[in-house]
């Protein structure tokens, strides 16, 4: 400072062609957080930094020369020159008024609530004052902004009942707030190692929240952390369902840490699990309801002809039995029969007709998004508990199907598949999903695959026969009209007969184009 006041006494300019020291210095003065003042012994402001430039709207030009005051409140200014007169009598390093708030004045006529510290600096004999002003509004409005953030993170976490947890992902270590110790129900306080908290989640739940995990560290996954799952408990206590969201930190191409937040939504499942079931019965009584009238329909359109077959068949067994044989009325009641029979196929097709008279309307559609919408519907029926396996072809062209029966398919499927890998206890349930182009063909195939018990022999040769189930409440139905759904988009639906490590479908869609 001394050599730059040096080289810049109070009535010279401010040159561009400062000694490296001069530059020194007022690289840092400008460079102060706090807006910072010069002022000579005559009152007048000599330097002031940017700081000091943007709090008060003025340039340094403008401020350059012209007495302190003019940053006071025209009501202070006259006792001001006063108590400055007093103060260079001795000056010393201290705050104006005790560290009282006071009040300047913005370009803009804005008055400002300040705290101002003095520090006199003596060059050859001059002395300079050193104005370090404190703008309070600034201050405050940080803190109180800091205030009512952190604040509202509490009256969040408190409502959502939310518990904070930090994964050091280099040293295998994660630390975790009281809630979060509480829903994990670990001693508060305690940093577990990695291994302990996948401990801790249910067995079913474990690979999935290892793969969640694995998928939150990976860069190119952008580090989001989202899923759901359920902690081990003792035995006597209630099933407690968590769920998670985070975000992973990296470094240098690794995950330094994931940072989130988790809460309890045993509740939520429960009402989930409650509303499923309920739907379920709806669905089974529905669909028990729809069969009774269907067959309640044919049984009253043949059985007309069927009782007139009887009654022709008896004739002509009558006309047979006597001596001579009456072959004229044997020939008739046989004729009765073939035209009865015939009337009631024609009827039973008619039924079928109606029933199916609803035209199939296809659109080009994105498969991808169809197997993803699928299942969302699968996890809001209740039937997401499984680790998914989807590969899914990039740029895949679109197909030519009607989406809500490709969407009813693929959902029939995987609701299949989870129902065989639940009544089996699969210990780590999973459905791998894959989506390409069938080699050689215009069409897409799609294949989902589980890791349940499989199928038989026996069973695969019925599979698709309409009436046959394995399913102790099941009609029999679902596949055969999968089948007949997707043949009705163009497609066909099958089974790998040679796949023994569970169960593997496949079917095929034409492209729109």
């Amino acid at each position: 400072f001394k050599a730059y006041m040096t080289n810049h006494p109070p009535s010279s300019e401010y040159s561009s062609h400062d000694p490296l020291d001069g530059i020194s210095f007022r690289a840092l003065f400008d460079a102060a957080f706090e807006a910072m003042l010069l002022v000579d012994a005559a009152g007048r402001i000599v330097l002031a930094n940017y700081a000091a430039q943007s709090v008060f709207e003025y340039s340094l030009d403008e401020l350059h020369g012209r007495e302190i005051e003019m940053l006071l409140p025209e009501r202070y200014r006259e006792h001001h020159r006063q108590y400055r007169k007093i103060y260079l009598v001795e000056p010393c390093k201290r705050f104006m008024g005790n560290a009282c708030e006071l009040t300047l004045l913005k370009r803009s006529g804005q008055e400002l609530g300040v705290r101002v510290s003095l520090n006199p600096i003596t060059v050859e004999s001059q002395v300079f004052i050193l104005v370090t002003v404190h703008a309070l509004d600034r201050r405050r409005q940080a803190e109180l902004a800091l205030q009512a953030s952190e604040e509202r993170l509490r009256l969040i976490q408190q409502a959502a009942g939310a518990g904070i947890f930090d994964i050091d992902c280099m040293n295998d270590r994660v630390y975790c707030d009281e809630r979060m110790c509480a829903l994990l129900e670990n001693k508060a306080g305690e940093i577990m190692v990695l291994e302990k908290f996948f401990g801790l989640i249910h067995p079913d739940d474990r690979a999935k929240c290892r793969a969640i995990f694995d998928e939150t560290i990976d860069l190119p996954a952008h580090g989001r952390c989202r899923g759901e799952f359920r902690i081990a408990q003792p035995p006597e206590h209630t099933e407690c369902w968590i769920a998670i969201l985070g975000q992973a930190q990296f470094e240098s191409g690794k995950a330094k840490r994931i940072v989130g937040i988790a809460r309890d939504i045993t509740e939520r499942k429960l009402l989930e699990q409650t509303l499923q079931q309920q739907r379920n019965e709806t669905e089974a009584l529905f669909s028990q309801q729809v069969a009774v009238i269907t067959a309640s329909a044919i049984a009253h359109e043949i059985n007309s002809p069927l009782t007139a077959i009887s009654a022709y068949s008896e004739v002509a067994q009558h006309a047979l039995g006597v001596t001579p044989i009456d072959c004229d009325r044997a020939k008739e009641a046989l004729d009765g029969c073939v035209q009865q029979a015939q009337q009631a196929g024609e009827k039973l097709y008619e039924l079928i007709g109606f029933l199916q008279s609803r035209e199939v309307r296809t659109e080009a559609l994105s498969l991808n998004r169809v197997v993803e919408d699928a299942l969302l519907q699968v996890h809001s029926d209740g039937y997401g508990a499984f680790h998914l396996v989807l590969d899914l072809m990039p740029d895949l062209p679109p197909v030519k199907a009607n989406k809500i029966q490709i969407q009813r398919v693929l959902v029939n499927l995987i609701r299949n598949a989870v129902e065989a890998m639940r009544e089996a206890n699969t210990v780590s349930s999973e459905i791998a999903i894959t989506v390409k182009t069938l080699l050689g063909e215009n069409m897409a195939i799609v294949t989902i695959k589980d890791n349940g018990p499989g199928i038989d022999q026996h069973t695969i040769s019925r599979i698709f026969d309409p009436f046959f189930t394995t399913k102790p409440t099941g009609f029999g139905v679902g596949l055969s009209i999968s089948r007949a759904l997707i043949e009705a988009n163009g497609g066909q639906l099958w089974i790998d007969p040679d796949f023994r490590q569970g169960a593997r479908f496949y079917f095929t869609l034409p492209y729109a184009s």
